[in-house]
């Protein structure tokens, strides 16, 4: 009987010990203000995948970089799940001839294109598709080269510090693949007969465009809503008040707004914490707010769109708010036509669109246990060129949100 009794009381010490358990990772983690603008994209560390119309996840090809040549044989028919890319930060963007629909472009056809891509600017690492042959070059990133998930030989050089990357695609496979030249992000590619382009959507690249010049301004009660819901002049004087000091804090020290709208970015998606628990059981329209932001450091989609353009707004920078939807696990608009609802933003620098999802940058997860898990940050949706934005975002409409004006209306 006795022993029976301790049995019984080790087993409850254990639950007790296992309720009480008061690791970091079950509290709301502080906000961190180390080097928020980073130009070293090589601590990039994906691990997991939000469900909501993300479908990243990494997908880092192993070894290591040396000097030397060699030449390889590739029988990959599809691996990764990524579909995306990252364009240069001084406009340049994907040039193709043609949209593809499936397979219906003909190999003449197609052996005419010739696509050259930026991705990773301050890395310089450039994509060529030429016909049958594919060329990547760019600074070395340590543990990461350049992959393709379609059959094809392949050679790798690195010469001080600067490596090419060439492979031609077996002339008679027909179908889609990836090209990764960075870390967190590939490009959808289809091969048509050996002969190569990247896939595109006209029809999402349309809606995006006519996004962008139909953009609205959204009326100021709604607005108030997106600070705080239902919350009086005081309340909202307070919030806005933290997102200023908060922005001040994340741009200290730089001198332009693209710098400032990147650094901005990328605090967001390594302090804001995708919300699994919201996503599952029904958003609650707080989740999208700045103080529900602010006091938990997670939501979902629209709450990185919403923290983005407020903490921009504080900067003078006209951020604009997306929504649209998204295809996820690496498809394309191309390949589906629908997605699950989605939101992010652009913003007019210089002349120019400048395209952002934070979210789709974050690979930060609160889990629906109470669990925070920091998996660090992507580069590739931010200034993303149109083409490659259109795999897969489509937009509705767009609308700006006058966070400081709602005060002069209270």
């Amino acid at each position: 009987m006795r022993k029976k009794q301790i049995i019984t009381l080790l087993f409850a010490v254990c639950i007790l010990t296992a309720c009480a358990d008061t690791s970091d990772k079950y509290k709301t983690p502080d906000f961190s203000f180390d080097e928020p603008f980073s130009s070293d994209y090589s601590s990039f560390s994906a691990v997991e995948s939000s469900s909501e119309s993300r479908g990243e996840s990494s997908s880092e090809s192993k070894g290591e970089s040396s000097s030397e040549e060699f030449s390889s044989e590739s029988s990959a028919v599809q691996s990764s799940s990524d579909g995306d890319i990252q364009s240069s930060v001084q406009g340049s963007s994907v040039s193709s001839t043609k949209t593809l629909p499936q397979s219906s472009n003909s190999s003449e056809e197609m052996s005419e294109a010739v696509t050259d891509i930026l991705l990773d600017p301050i890395n310089e690492r450039t994509i060529s598709c030429n016909k049958n042959i594919i060329t990547m070059t760019g600074t070395v990133c340590e543990g990461f080269k350049p992959s393709i998930s379609i059959p094809h030989t392949e050679k790798y050089t690195v010469s001080n510090g600067i490596f090419t990357y060439t492979a031609v695609i077996r002339e008679n496979f027909t179908g889609y693949g990836n090209i990764s030249v960075i870390k967190d992000g590939n490009i959808r590619i289809y091969a048509q007969k050996g002969n190569v382009e990247v896939v595109r959507s006209a029809e999402a690249e349309e809606a995006n465009e006519k996004a962008v010049k139909g953009a609205i301004d959204q009326p100021m009660a709604q607005v108030a809503e997106y600070i705080a819901v239902n919350a009086d002049k005081e309340k909202i004087t307070e919030i806005l008040g933290k997102i200023t000091e908060l922005s001040d804090k994340i741009c200290e020290g730089l001198n332009n707004d693209y710098d400032k709208l990147r650094a901005i970015s990328q605090w967001v998606s390594a302090n804001i914490y995708y919300d699994y628990k919201a996503y599952g059981e029904g958003v609650p329209a707080e989740t999208l707010t700045l103080e529900y932001m602010l006091e938990n450091s997670s939501s979902v989609c629209g709450g990185y769109s919403n923290m983005t353009s407020a903490l921009a707004a504080v900067q003078g920078i006209k951020v604009y708010n997306v929504h649209g939807s998204a295809v996820n696990n690496g498809y394309t608009f191309a390949e589906k036509s629908s997605g699950e609802y989605h939101e992010w933003n652009f913003a007019l620098l210089d002349g120019r669109v400048v395209w952002i999802d934070s979210g789709w940058n974050s690979y930060c997860y609160r889990y629906s246990d109470g669990r925070y898990k920091n998996g660090g940050i992507g580069v590739k949706y931010f200034d993303i060129s149109a083409e490659a934005l259109s795999q897969n975002h489509k937009a509705k409409y767009a609308e700006y949100r006058d966070y400081f004006k709602v005060l002069d209306e209270m």
